[in-house]
């Protein structure tokens, strides 16, 4: 999941590139974007103000390691949702703007921090207790975006990016009228 905002139209380049090259979908059920799908449908979902789910392959262990590293390089909030490992164990790996790493929980007990690192922190005062407080938050996604969302003007530079990918008139202008 893609929350946050969208700050600049070579960050939807570099995001759609990437998400190509992943192989994502839309939905389980449906096939790969190509690259006019994508900027499609993240323009879509900032105009309804809703978070952006794009779907991994379905190979085994496969990873949206490229998706992932391109949100943090420009800056975009996400929330990746998974099942790894032999057991299939559950798991959220969160990252937004201002964290050193994505931070990743899983199961469904919820985030936890061991009790020697609660310990430490507590023992270094004041410093301790702010660091294991954004800790805290970090786990738990406090702070994360709910929404895709963009300036008015990376709107315009969107929409103009799909009229380059699909040709002046638009991705419906190939479509049978009835």
């Amino acid at each position: 999941m893609i929350v946050g905002t969208i700050p600049s139209a070579a960050a939807v380049t570099a995001l759609t590139a990437a998400v190509v090259a992943e192989n994502a979908k839309p939905g389980w059920e449906e096939g790969v974007f190509e690259d006019g799908d994508f900027m499609c449908l993240l323009q879509e979902t900032i105009e309804q103000g809703k978070p952006l789910w794009i779907y991994g392959s379905d190979k085994l262990g496969a990873t949206m390691d490229d998706v992932e590293d391109v949100c943090r390089e420009h800056g975009i909030a996400f929330a990746v949702h998974g099942e790894r490992g032999p057991s299939w164990d559950s798991f959220v790996k969160r990252w937004m703007p201002g964290w050193p790493e994505p931070v990743t929980v899983y199961g469904s007990d919820g985030p936890s921090i061991g009790a020697a690192k609660v310990a430490s922190l507590l023992r270094s005062g004041p410093e301790g207790i702010a660091e294991l407080t954004a800790l805290a938050d970090r786990l738990k996604g406090v702070d994360l975006p709910e929404i895709v969302d963009a300036s008015p003007q990376m709107r315009k530079e969107l929409e103009r990016l799909i009229q380059v990918e699909y040709g002046e008139t638009g991705p419906m202008a190939s479509a049978p009228t009835p």
